[in-house]
């Protein structure tokens, strides 16, 4: 089986490939990387390289020329993004070097999905965050607290991001809500007419909790029991490490798998 992974060189996209291919032997991986020798000394991905089970092409996730070629020749199982802009923390809360990045890269994304030749589309996960519109009511009060003050701007992008792709899913509920709705300063009608509607049978749009800053190459999850899974959970942390993991034992596509978290938003998140 195929999956494209997109936002992996770090953080919750490369612990899911990791996890991906140390556990499944079935499964090979693409991955778009503006820096393709992100992965040249790193000793547990590059095994995979060298035997063809993860392919590397260079370029940008909001370039559609780029998406397309990760699609060339291959019938893709599963598409994943987790890409997001790098942050800057200071004393008026966070700074982004690219604001508006998830919300390009949704669209480039639905663009190149909605015109592949395949019968099927693949299915796709997004991650997304916990506190997204009217999900903020979900949170403990100091997290409802905390992300006002130092989220709400990249919230913003990660609302155009969950807007995009329940209006793209078949079964993804319309979001209605005035909370949920992004600006039009960020995402315009004329971008959001642009996508195609109602053409992905599968989508899951992962909430992960606050993730403190962790080594990206060597984090170990946490135990498994203490890992909660829900829409609508209240919780504070997770690991990047565990959402990964996550992804792989309960998100994959295949004969046998459990398709719980198909076109659901499940929070995960340490109880």
């Amino acid at each position: 089986m195929e999956a494209v992974f997109l936002g992996a060189s770090k953080g919750i996209g490369y612990f899911t490939v990791l996890n991906l291919l140390q556990n499944n032997q079935n499964w090979k991986a693409t991955l778009l990387l503006r820096k393709p020798d992100v992965f040249n000394n790193n000793h547990l991905i590059k095994p995979f390289i060298e035997n063809g089970r993860l392919r590397i092409v260079q370029g940008d996730a909001t370039n559609e020329d780029d998406l397309e070629k990760l699609f060339e020749g291959r019938k893709v199982d599963l598409v994943m993004s987790s890409i997001g802009a790098a942050p800057q923390f200071g004393l008026s809360g966070i700074k982004i070097d690219q604001p508006d990045l998830c919300t390009r890269g949704s669209i480039a994304l639905l663009h190149v999905l909605g015109n592949l030749p395949q019968d099927v589309p693949p299915r796709v996960i997004v991650c997304s965050s916990m506190g997204i519109g009217e999900a903020h009511k979900d949170m403990p009060l100091a997290m409802r607290l905390l992300y006002s003050w130092l989220l709400d701007k990249p919230h913003q992008d990660k609302k155009s991001l969950e807007y995009l792709f329940h209006r793209s899913a078949t079964d993804l509920p319309e979001m209605t809500s005035p909370h949920d709705i992004p600006p039009e300063s960020l995402l315009s009608k004329q971008a959001i007419e642009s996508t195609k509607a109602n053409f992905l049978p599968e989508v899951i749009i992962v909430r992960p909790a606050f993730m403190p800053t962790e080594e990206a190459f060597d984090a170990v999850p946490g135990p498994k029991d203490k890992v909660g899974v829900e829409e609508g959970l209240s919780c504070y942390t997770i690991k990047r490490s565990d959402v990964g993991r996550f992804i792989v034992e309960d998100c994959l596509p295949g004969e046998g798998k459990d398709d719980k978290w198909v076109n659901k938003c499940p929070v995960v998140g340490y109880i």
